[in-house]
């Protein structure tokens, strides 16, 4: 059954208290459930350390935080080694060790067999959290070697922030029945917002990075900062490949509400601009709209292969949004 994050709060602090911690935890949800506030509340409360802002806070010499980090955006076996190295030395204050997963389910083959011996065996005081959104596509034998903590979701919209406001506001200018040059248009200002989505994820991690190395260098030898940098830059990219990836759902779900409404179908990913996508699903057939659905997704699908995303994206537009005639 899935909790609510303060329900969920309650019951693994009981465990704490109890001295019933177990050494794994599956926290599970869709985006917008808490995930990440659970488990740095968890964190705070088990090492009896202050409250954090966000992962990126957490990290110090006792809590470490693996992500996708790779173009690929899968989690590396080395990654996994560095996080068992970790758990290996000496509590600091007889503190857990406490090892982060973010987005568990990109882990690769390898990590997830190195993953699993550090599950068979893990080092006395040590938790590890395991966080996704898409539990089953994790082995079984790590399924089962976690305490599942499964989180209610709350409804959210897709990307939810300043980059999808100003997507949605671009649609929302956008003609209904587009010519190659409003395609082209609409193409550029998509091309804009990637290009201010990947300097603001740069910025903002060279910041922590910079944060990160005043922290450490006294305590930690130049080889793993200059290791970090490396880390620093690998999460960067990710980062932006999964805003782009928020992005294009906010594309392909725009005409997915234009369909529901041809339908009379009420449920819509965004309500708020139900007079755009109205007027779009009364402009369009739904072949159409389905055949821009599928140049979309045929889009996303060549920018997860070593194309030039420039060229991919004006071409994927104009498949998408020009010469769309009503039948």
């Amino acid at each position: 059954m899935a909790l609510e994050i303060d329900n969920a709060l309650k019951y693994l602090s009981k465990s704490l208290s109890s001295q019933r911690l177990s050494h794994a935890y599956l926290i599970t949800g869709q985006e917008g459930s808490g995930k990440e506030e659970l488990v740095i509340k968890l964190i705070s409360l088990i090492n009896n350390s202050s409250l954090k802002d966000s992962f990126q806070d957490i990290v110090s010499e006792s809590v470490r935080v693996i992500q996708p980090e790779s173009k690929s955006r899968r989690i590396k076996v080395d990654q996994i080694r560095d996080l068992e190295e970790m758990f290996h030395q000496k509590s600091h204050k007889n503190q857990y060790k406490v090892g982060v997963i973010k987005d568990a389910d990109r882990l690769g083959e390898q990590a997830e067999n190195a993953f699993l011996k550090t599950l068979e065996e893990p080092p006395d005081r040590c938790v590890i959290f395991l966080v996704t959104a898409y539990p089953e596509q994790l082995l079984d034998t790590i399924l089962s070697r976690c305490i599942k903590v499964p989180l209610m979701s709350k409804k959210s919209t897709i990307a939810d922030n300043e980059y999808g406001e100003y997507l949605r506001n671009l649609l929302s200018n956008m003609p209904t029945r587009g010519s190659v040059s409003d395609a082209l248009r609409l193409s550029k200002g998509f091309a804009e917002l990637l290009r201010s989505v990947k300097d603001d994820s740069e910025k903002n991690q060279d910041v922590i990075r910079k944060s990160e190395s005043e922290k450490f260098s006294k305590t930690t030898d130049g080889k793993w900062l200059k290791n970090r940098e490396e880390y620093h830059k690998a999460i960067s990219q990710s980062r932006y490949l999964a805003e782009r990836a928020s992005l294009f759902e906010v594309l392909i779900s725009w005409s997915g509400d234009a369909l529901r409404q041809k339908e009379d179908i009420k449920e819509l990913d965004f309500p708020e601009h139900s007079q755009y996508t109205k007027l779009l699903g009364e402009s369009l057939t739904t072949e159409d709209l389905l055949n821009r659905i599928s140049a979309l997704e045929e889009l996303r699908s060549d920018l997860g292969t070593n194309v030039q995303e420039a060229l991919a994206i004006e071409v994927g537009f104009i498949n998408a949004f020009a010469n769309n005639s009503k039948s």
